[in-house]
This record gives C-alpha cells, sequence and structure tokens, in this order.
C-alpha cells in the first residue's frame, strides 16, 4: 500500500528529473540565490531561520519546479543516424573487397562518433521540487518532495559489434572485414572457428558479442527521489531595541521516505531512439521504485545586519543517518550527505530593491545533494508585496560544460491570493533532434 502511494506522487518525477535544485519560483527567478533573502514559506528549504523575519505570518503556497539539462538528446540521435548510415551502405551486389569500401568507411564513422562519448559526457540531468504547507508565525509544517535524476549514454564502439549481423553469415565478408580490422581476431575465431577450413564456418548467432544485434550501447536512467515531512521552528537569537539588526535561528526536523527507480535500455531497444526534452516521461512511468527511509535536520542562520545588509547559512541533512533501503539498490546513497549553503544579499533600496548571492561551500555532492554551483540575482518589490519581478544567473561550479543557466519571473499577491511564475532561459527544443536546457516553477496560494 505505501509503494502505491508513493508511486502516485512520483509521477510527476516522469519528467527529466539531477542536481540543479532550486524550490519555489521565487528562488528560481533568482538563479536560487535565496539563503540571505528568503522572507516566505519556502524558507522551510532554502533557510529556516529566515521565517524569525518572513515578511507573511501565514502561508499556504504549494509549488511546482523543474529543471533540465539535456545532453543526450542530440547523441541518440547521432547514433541512429550511424546505423542508418551502415545500412545505407551496403553494397547491392558484393563481387570483391572493393565493394565493401563505402560499408567500412560507415562502420569507422560511426566507431569514431561513439568514441566521443566513452567518457560519458552524454546524459540528462534534471531536478525536479514540489510540494506544499502551512507556515504560521515562527512554525511550519511542509511537505517537501524532490527529484534527482540521471540518464547516462553509454557507448559501445567496438566496429565488430557495428555490423549487421545478416552480413557476419557470409564467410567472404567475414574475412574481408578481417583483413579490414573491422573484426579482431576473438571474434573470426567466434565465426570462423577452423579458419581457414570453410566447413567451419558458424557465422554470427544471438549473444555471441559479435555483430550490431549485440552492441552493448545504452542509455541507464538512474532516479533518486525523497519525500520530505518537515516541521521547522525558527526565533531570534539576539536583536536590537530598534530592531537595526538581529541575529535569528532555526531548525527542520525531517522524516525523509527515499526511492529510487533503475532501468536501461539498450541498442535494439526501439525506446531508446525516442528522445526530446520530456522523452524519460515514456520511460519512468511504470518502473516500481525500492523504497528506503530515514530521518535527518537542517540548520540555518540568519542574520540581518543593517538595513542594508543580510547573511544566511544553512546546512541540509546535518545528520548523515543512514538510509533503511526496502531491498539493496545499486548506485542508490547509502546515507543523506550534509550540504552546506553561504549566501549574501544587499538592499540597494531596502524594501524595494534587492542583490542576492549564494555558494555552495563544498565542491563534492552526494546523490540527494545539489551541484556545487553559484548563484546571483535581483530582486524589485512594490510596496505591500503586491507585486514582485526578479532575475538570476546559476553556474555550475563543477561542471565546466554545463552553460549558464538565466533565471526570471514575477508573481503578484491582491488581497492575499497569490500568483508567482519563474523560467530558466536556455535552449528549447520539442522536435526530439536538439538538446534541451531549461527550467520553470509556479506557485499559487494564499499568504498574509
Amino acid at each position: 500500500m505505501r509503494e502505491r502511494v508513493i508511486l502516485c506522487l512520483m509521477l510527476l518525477l516522469a519528467v527529466p528529473g539531477l542536481a540543479l535544485p532550486i524550490y519555489g519560483p521565487r528562488a528560481m527567478a533568482l538563479g536560487g540565490a535565496y539563503v540571505a533573502l528568503a522572507d516566505d514559506e519556502s524558507s522551510v528549504y532554502y533557510n529556516p531561520a529566515a521565517m524569525a523575519a518572513a515578511r507573511d505570518y501565514f502561508a499556504v503556497v504549494p509549488n511546482f519546479g523543474i529543471v533540465s539539462d539535456d545532453r543526450i538528446t542530440e547523441a541518440v540521435d547521432g547514433f541512429y543516424a550511424a546505423k542508418d548510415d551502415i545500412y545505407s551502405s551496403i553494397p547491392d551486389q558484393i563481387i570483391d573487397a572493393d565493394d565493401l569500401a563505402p560499408f567500412i568507411d560507415s562502420l569507422e564513422a560511426a566507431h569514431d562518433y561513439l568514441a566521443d562519448y566513452e567518457d560519458g559526457s552524454a546524459g540528462v540531468a534534471g531536478y525536479l521540487s514540489y510540494g506544499g504547507g502551512v507556515m504560521l508565525g515562527p512554525v511550519a509544517l511542509s511537505w517537501i518532495g524532490t527529484g534527482d535524476g540521471q540518464v547516462s549514454f553509454e557507448t559501445d564502439a567496438d566496429t565488430g559489434r557495428l555490423v549487421p549481423s545478416g552480413l557476419l553469415n557470409d564467410p567472404f565478408i567475414v574475412l574481408a572485414l578481417y583483413q579490414e580490422e573491422i573484426l579482431n581476431a576473438e571474434q573470426l575465431t567466434t565465426l570462423w572457428p577452423t579458419y581457414p577450413d570453410p566447413s567451419g564456418f558458424v557465422g554470427d548467432i544471438e549473444g555471441n558479442n559479435v555483430g550490431l544485434d549485440d552492441n552493448r550501447t545504452l542509455t541507464r536512467l538512474a532516479n533518486d527521489a525523497r519525500q520530505d515531512l518537515v516541521l521547522t521552528y525558527a526565533d531570534y537569537l539576539l536583536r536590537s531595541d530598534d530592531d537595526q539588526w538581529a541575529v535569528s535561528a532555526g531548525v527542520n526536523l525531517k522524516y525523509i521516505i527515499t526511492q529510487a527507480y533503475r532501468t536501461t535500455f539498450t541498442a535494439d531497444d526501439a525506446e531508446l531512439g525516442t528522445t526530446g526534452p520530456l522523452w524519460i516521461t515514456e520511460r519512468l512511468i511504470g518502473v516500481q521504485p525500492v523504497l528506503g527511509s530515514t530521518f535527518s535536520a537542517d540548520l540555518g542562520l540568519y542574520a540581518q545586519l543593517t538595513d542594508f545588509f543580510n547573511l544566511g547559512l544553512v546546512g541540509r541533512d546535518v545528520i548523515p543517518r543512514a538510509i533503511n533501503w526496502d531491498e539493496p539498490v545499486v548506485g542508490a546513497p547509502e546515507r543523506l550527505e550534509p550540504h552546506w549553503r553561504l549566501g549574501l544579499a544587499g538592499h540597494i533600496l531596502p524594501g524595494l530593491l534587492s542583490v542576492a548571492v549564494d555558494v555552495d561551500l563544498q565542491e563534492t555532492a552526494g546523490v540527494f545533494s545539489p551541484q556545487q554551483d553559484l548563484s546571483a540575482g535581483v530582486r524589485l518589490t512594490m510596496p505591500g508585496d503586491s507585486f514582485w519581478a526578479g532575475g538570476g544567473v546559476r553556474y555550475n561550479l563543477a561542471d565546466e560544460e554545463q552553460t549558464p543557466l538565466f533565471t526570471l519571473g514575477g508573481g503578484f499577491n491582491i488581497m492575499g491570493i497569490r500568483f508567482d511564475l519563474a523560467l530558466g532561459l536556455g535552449i528549447v527544443d520539442f522536435s526530439g533532434e536538439l538538446d534541451t536546457y531549461f527550467s520553470a516553477a509556479a506557485g499559487v496560494g494564499f499568504s498574509m
């Protein structure tokens, strides 16, 4: 029963879901720079200490967000194009070895293409967040769901496993391919154990690790998700009589349900060739997760040093407890890893115009921890929080190949009814031919 309930909740994770964590549209609009600027219910995630000085006393604002960095669509489409070139280069009539020259060229081209991706550079990285809760002054009860997923493109560039199997049942072609070093000695022996005696020629059979049908190129999906049930409390540690400066602390106590999804698609699976920005949707639904559970806590400090300057520090999952999985899962995290993030915020025009910068304090990250990044943003807020607009940028410090994510957003608050929306500007293509990089988040609710 528990698995069915969690699976229903996790259907939202059927989109490219890795560590690009941005929770809530107000934070996403600023590129995620929110540790020292959080002033709403999303401070539960960014810095629980900020709830002591939150602008709203009461808030119920469910939200949803997604970030996807796709570097696999072009790679997989290129693999299928290479396969098409191999088949189209097969001559209608083969009289001598020269007739195989265009075919051999196509095999070598496919080999070179696949070899470029042997370092694992092609894949999908994405992060999904969703949830809601009730904030009442310095106390909040929340549900926060996050998903951290990767799809990797693992290639097999062996030319002997790029030859269509039907051609390997002809000893003349097998010998020619061996002489051209398309097949190695071990593969020749597999196809022709008695070479050069023609009576012992076997040819290609399924599962002999020779031929295109046995090519090991695959995509591997690994998605790790968690549902956090969070109880938050924040209060002031120090506070001046004139409210010119204050220091607050906050804590999240969390019960966490974890899910691990694992599946693969090989070169002979038709599903491997269906790509595009949402192509994981068709693969993740129906995959049964392995469940786990644990407890942890977050700690936050929030300092309003002057009317013009804030400082924030948050430590997530500071209790590195082991995860109790229902069964072993290859590659699943064994325990939670602490994650520390520092934020600075300046108020150029207090109450109107603010700038913020966040940076992660560790170079490496766990499966449930985000990438190391640097975020910066600027926000304009109208009096009474009736309207806000912001923009930002997010740099992945751990991956030089990932382009910056530029974000913008806005929202309004009319008589307590709130609507917030944020988008990330990158490459968006729904044709299934180009890699994509985008983000989006929305929240609608009530606050006062």
